[in-house]
């Protein structure tokens, strides 16, 4: 059912007093987030996380408030950063100025070091102003960031090439008097463009709640290249709005929720790089590794393997492959550090009949 609140309350419960901000250092200036770690995180799995960014003269709380990203984060055991630009405000075009890609650079290199993220699974969404950064960094960070998706803002950043194929989805009210309409199609045009769309779907979704004012269209261009999509959700007759939020403040959609249409098209993607490493389907065998945080050796406890001959391979967060070796494996190994850095790493054993994977921490 449609919720209408007071715009004050909606102030009052989102200035940033009920949720606790954090900081780094960027470029010398102290930058300041909002995280949400799932009541179900567990230091011992790897998480996605995903990059939630205000709108313009917004900031990480109202956003936090005004997406409600956290429910759909609790029961995928996601873990969501809400960034604070500059003056409430993000650097979406231009190279000059406030370093706003390399501060979300730095974030997710931040949290990786603090918390078992999935670094194949970050990505990046934002309303408004926080849309048009996310387009950006779909430009310029795609090292980092596996999809994106923007509500209400589109591309502003100029020449953007990002170098492989790059899944998109954009969610624009046709009666937005904030971002019109009319600057969307030029946005997908970029993104079809660059990812090689061939062909387009158009399905017009059913109308669940009729007293909204504004109806959902769902475009997918594919196929492109390397199976990405580019998808829109046009709102018509939609505001400058994010569908399902629990207060309007323009003619706001409830036939879909916004967040949860972002992590089901998040959901389908990582970064290419990481096939095989972060992103391979749950090991069948058993791996245990302690202590953790390990100083100097480790023990690789194996229960499911006696007397097999295995590869021991160990990958750091940015994929690289750090440490390899093959050995008769027995149900518990001892191995030394042997030179690693301070960090996390992922630890495979594979044979022909065994895979298992585990997180490894050395201090």
């Amino acid at each position: 059912m449609k919720k209408t609140l007071i715009f004050f309350c909606f102030l009052a419960l989102s200035t940033g007093l009920t949720a606790q901000l954090d900081t780094i250092i960027h470029d010398g200036q102290a930058r300041s987030y909002i995280l949400h770690v799932p009541p179900g995180y567990d230091e011992d799995s790897f998480h996605p996380l995903v990059i939630n960014m205000h709108g313009l003269g917004s900031n990480a709380a109202q956003q936090q408030f005004y997406s409600q990203f956290n429910l759909v984060a609790d029961t995928a055991d996601i873990i969501v950063a809400y960034p604070n630009g500059l003056d409430n405000t993000w650097n979406i075009a231009f190279d000059f100025g406030v370093d706003d890609v390399g501060f979300i650079a730095a974030l997710i290199d931040t949290l990786s070091d603090m918390y078992s993220i999935d670094a194949s699974r970050v990505y990046a969404t934002g309303m408004s102003m926080g849309g048009f950064m996310s387009h950006r960094l779909g430009c310029q960070l795609n090292d980092k960031i596996a999809a994106i998706a923007s509500v209400t803002g589109t591309l502003a950043y100029p020449g953007c090439d990002p170098g492989r194929p790059f899944p998109v989805m954009q969610i624009h009210g046709t009666a937005d008097s904030t971002v019109p309409y009319l600057l969307v199609p030029p946005t997908m045009g970029v993104w079809i463009s660059q990812n090689d769309c061939l062909d387009t779907a158009t399905m017009d979704l059913p109308d669940i709640d009729t007293t909204d004012q504004c109806t959902v269209t769902k475009s997918i261009y594919s196929p492109c290249d390397e199976d990405v999509e580019v998808v829109l959700y046009t709102i018509n007759g939609g505001g400058h709005t994010w569908p399902g939020a629990p207060i309007e403040i323009g003619i706001t959609n409830y036939d879909i929720d916004a967040s949860v249409e972002i992590w089901n098209f998040f959901r389908q993607y990582v970064l290419p790089e990481y096939v095989g490493v972060f992103a391979v389907s749950e090991p069948a065998g058993q791996l245990h590794i302690y202590p953790q945080p390990a100083y100097e050796g480790v023990t690789l406890e194996l229960p499911d393997m006696v007397n097999e001959r295995a590869e021991i391979r160990i990958y750091d967060l940015s994929g690289r492959m750090v440490y390899r070796e093959s050995q008769l494996i027995r149900q518990n190994i001892r191995m030394k550090r042997n030179g690693l850095l301070p960090g996390i790493y992922v630890v495979e054993i594979s044979s022909a009949g065994y895979h298992a994977r585990g997180k490894l921490i050395f201090r």
